[in-house]
């Protein structure tokens, strides 16, 4: 039976919801999530995206190593606070603002309370339980206060309901239509856009950084196809980055099928059915781990391999790879609205990456480890850079 469920981090948005509910909340979150809104927030993520450049060019000349992972945490959390409230964060060259700080204490409790074997926290809080229930308020007061000068916003500068500027004025605009949406639903989908999009695009970049360090040969191939297609430092064209990189993208690809961020995934039956020959009932748990098929040979010639050239070959149902066994973002009416978004963090920060440096590892790989806090990332590990000629 499930023992944790999301309503109890306040979260009661599209990831969650169910039903006629949820085709309420995925309408909302497609809105402010479709390209147009994508394309008109590029400029601030250009702008991250410079700030972490200036950043790794002062490791490189002072040939220092450093945790990466954090680096690209940071990224992600001004990039995701920016595109939801419009509110220009900048952790990557000051000190962590308040909704990082309260985030870092919200992952590590969810993934322990789906592991409990009893909910204990609804009959007594422990140290970390009382820490957690005073991120989400302080999360949910300055999501409110986002709520109300976006209303406002909105109010003196109607013309912005035609071009919203941020993810959070698309969906006020987008709840206008439809009466049944609340507040509640608004912040609970914003919410949902702060965790999702907090550290699972960070993760999956780390990753690729680690499989990619220590191999020469595709770093080389990846700087070949920067060097003809970025003229300056960064990829500062909306079109370029979302419509070329086909071997970062094949890269990415790659990395996913190898190192998942979410291998496992919870379902709950919502009526008894039958599969593979095995009875749920309705409210029982299905566990799945969505890597597995991933790393069959019978979907994926040399499954343990890291060839990103296996995805450039066209077809999806070909003879040693099968891409519905690779479910990274999901399938079918649920698979993950912020697909396009995290693909085009992904392009920017591998571009802008593999333009400038070349990249070795200095913690041993083999030290390098799967740890799983809600999504899996790799065990922390230092890199350095080096300036390309």
């Amino acid at each position: 039976r499930v023992l944790f469920r999301s309503e109890e981090a306040g979260v009661k948005g599209v990831f969650n919801a169910e039903g006629e509910s949820w085709k309420m909340h995925r309408k909302l979150v497609a809105k402010g999530l479709d390209v147009g809104h994508q394309q008109q927030f590029f400029p601030s993520m250009i702008i991250s995206l410079n700030r972490l450049f200036r950043k790794w060019n002062a490791h490189a000349i002072k040939d220092e190593s450093f945790d990466v992972q954090k680096d690209l945490m940071r990224f992600t959390v001004d990039v995701t606070t920016t595109l939801a409230f419009g509110y220009e964060m900048n952790t990557i060259e000051n000190d962590g603002d308040v909704i990082q700080q309260e985030l870092e204490k919200i992952f590590p409790v969810i993934f322990s309370r789906i592991n409990a074997p009893v909910p204990y926290w609804r009959y007594f809080k422990l140290k970390k339980d009382r820490s957690f229930d005073e991120a989400l308020l302080k999360i949910n007061g300055l999501v409110d206060q986002f709520i109300h000068k976006a209303q406002n916003k909105l109010i003196k500068n109607p013309e912005l309901k035609e071009k919203p500027t941020n993810f959070l004025e698309a969906i006020l605009v987008a709840s206008e239509s439809d009466g049944k949406v609340s507040m509640e639903d608004i912040r609970s989908n914003l919410i949902t856009l702060l965790l999702a999009g907090e550290d699972t695009t960070a993760h999956t970049v780390a990753w690729i950084i680690y499989l990619i360090s220590g191999n020469k040969e595709i770093q080389k191939k990846i700087q070949k196809e920067v060097d003809e297609l970025i003229q300056g430092n960064i990829a500062n064209d909306y079109n370029l980055v979302n419509n070329e990189f086909k071997y970062i993208t094949a890269v990415a690809m790659e990395a996913m099928r190898l190192k998942p961020v979410a291998p496992l995934l919870l379902f709950e039956s919502k009526r008894d059915v039958e599969i593979k020959g095995y009875l749920f009932k309705k409210g029982d748990t299905i566990l799945t781990h969505s890597r597995f098929a991933g790393l069959q040979p019978e979907y994926f010639v040399n499954p343990e391999s890291f060839n990103p050239e296996r995805w450039l070959i066209k077809g999806r149902k070909r003879d040693g790879h099968n891409e519905d066994a690779f479910t990274p973002f999901g399938g079918g009416p649920r698979f993950c609205p912020g697909r396009n978004l995290a693909f085009l963090e992904i392009k920017l920060l591998l571009s802008m990456l593999m333009k400038n440096f070349d990249v070795e590892i200095v913690t041993p790989a083999n030290q390098v480890e799967e740890k799983m806090a809600f999504t899996m990332m790799a065990s922390p590990y230092n890199i350095k850079l080096k300036p390309r000629l």
